[in-house]
């Protein structure tokens, strides 16, 4: 590995590809600093940029914790959630239900209004038909 210069063996079980994506990150982190005008001490320089390094790397575990948490709390919500839609469908269908009987009922008030109707015509028709009996 070739780190702001300096050749560096390191023995690990990592891909050479991997390696090469962190010396190029800690090579890039150690362009930016010297380019900003930091010191022109190499370590110092590659010690800030290791720092710089290590914290985005609490920072992005910090927000990993975070977002983990909330990750969490909308399962939970989406949980409760879930229950009552779950509630609320069971309460429509027993409105559905209550809804076709009222409208069974509605049609049997229905048939019997013009059962009722039909006999009222045919007593009233009756009941003139008596009368200009009786009249004349």
């Amino acid at each position: 590995m070739n780190i702001a210069g300096y050749g560096l063996i390191v023995q690990t079980e990592r891909s050479a590809a991997h390696m090469e994506r962190l010396a190029e990150t800690l090579n890039e982190r150690v362009r930016e600093i010297q380019k900003s005008g930091g010191t022109a001490n190499y370590l110092n320089v590659v010690m800030l940029a290791a720092m710089e390094l290590a914290d985005d790397v609490l920072t992005t575990g910090d927000r990993i914790v975070q977002t983990r948490k909330e990750n969490r709390e909308l399962e939970a919500r989406a949980g409760r959630f879930e229950e009552e839609a779950g509630r609320l469908r069971e309460r429509l269908a027993g409105m559905n239900n209550e809804l076709t009987s009222l409208r069974s009922e509605v049609e049997a008030l229905r048939k019997e209004r013009e059962g009722l109707s039909e006999r009222v015509d045919r007593r009233s028709r009756d009941l003139l038909a008596v009368l200009e009996n009786a009249l004349k």
